[in-house]
């Protein structure tokens, strides 16, 4: 049964200071450390913990020789607790952004290249339906996107997820199925054909990623899967206008996602070679925060992308 006292007495003597404290002793396992981060002494952070647990009643953190470690509720009110400052965070945001004129606002993530190449299109979209919207885009790998969903920094990320197992406090909404394809440029000798082998392709030059990437892997898994040999390669680069470039300027193949193409710049001169590789077992999707109505921006942003991949 919940403690009708607790839940009376909390939003009258909660103090920001002393959530503050317990936030940053939580992420740091030490009275030291957190007074370090939030510029307090170890005995004013003591204090604040203190505090807290005489406000709700219970033991937060249980002292250790070496550190502390929380007990069972100061697991439970962690994520409430950093959900609150997350707020605040986005609170200031949307002051700052009705401060500079804009009617609304909508932060997002994608990963680095290749992010979703049609996303530009989709943003436009919207904002041509929302004139005076702000949009931000934030690009970084999935653990650093999963940790700004969970502060608030942004309300939704665009993932692959082949590469990604979205916890449990996340929400997920499939936008489309990726595939592989290999590309050439219009005026390349194998361009006009309408059936192809690999051997064949095997013998043409072609531009690659560093076997370092994402990308790379993907086009190993996928050949794996059809028990075909990798191509070897004259040219290696991570940036997609390079490989995009060698094609079309340097006779080479190049391995491409069917999005990419679809949206590239100087897509009229290129070729998707008639070559069947599979879809990845699991497609592109928009990552959120469990237990938040999205806003409505959120939700036409998804909408736009699923009728851009629809319309591919």
């Amino acid at each position: 049964m919940p403690d009708n006292g607790l839940i009376h007495r909390l939003p009258r003597r909660l103090k920001m200071g002393e959530l503050r404290a317990f936030v940053a002793v939580m992420e740091h396992r030490s009275f030291r450390k957190a007074a370090a981060v939030v510029n307090l002494t170890q005995p004013a952070i003591t204090k604040a913990i203190a505090g807290l647990e005489e406000t709700l009643g219970v033991r937060l953190f249980e002292r250790l020789p070496n550190g502390v470690e929380p007990t069972v509720h100061g697991l439970s009110l962690a994520p409430r607790a950093v959900a609150i400052f997350g707020e605040l965070r986005r609170a200031a945001q949307d002051i700052e952004v009705v401060s500079s004129g804009a009617k609304g606002s909508l932060r997002l993530g994608i990963v680095p290249m290749p992010a979703i190449p049609f996303l530009p299109i989709a943003i436009k979209r919207l904002t041509d339906a929302h004139p005076g919207i702000f949009v931000s885009v934030v690009e970084a790998m999935e653990t650093d996107l999963v940790d700004r969903l969970r502060k608030r920094d942004i309300e939704v990320a665009i993932l692959r997820l082949s590469s990604f197992d979205p916890p449990e406090d996340l929400q997920v909404a499939a936008l489309f199925e990726e595939s592989l394809c290999v590309v050439a440029g219009r005026d390349h000798p194998l361009a006009a054909r309408t059936h192809l082998t690999w051997p064949e392709l095997l013998e043409q030059r072609w531009v690659m990623p560093p076997a370092d990437c994402y990308f790379f892997e993907y086009v190993i898994r996928t050949l794996d899967k059809l028990d075909l040999p990798v191509p070897r390669h004259t040219v290696e680069s991570f940036a997609i206008n390079i490989q995009f470039g060698m094609a079309l300027h340097g006779g080479m193949l190049s391995f491409g996602l069917r999005s990419q193409v679809a949206f590239a710049p100087g897509k009229e001169f290129l070729v998707r070679l008639p070559v069947d590789l599979p879809s990845s077992a699991r497609p592109v999707g928009a990552v959120m925060l469990g237990g938040y109505e999205q806003s409505p921006l959120a939700q036409q942003l998804v909408a736009h992308i699923r009728s851009l991949a629809a319309a591919m």
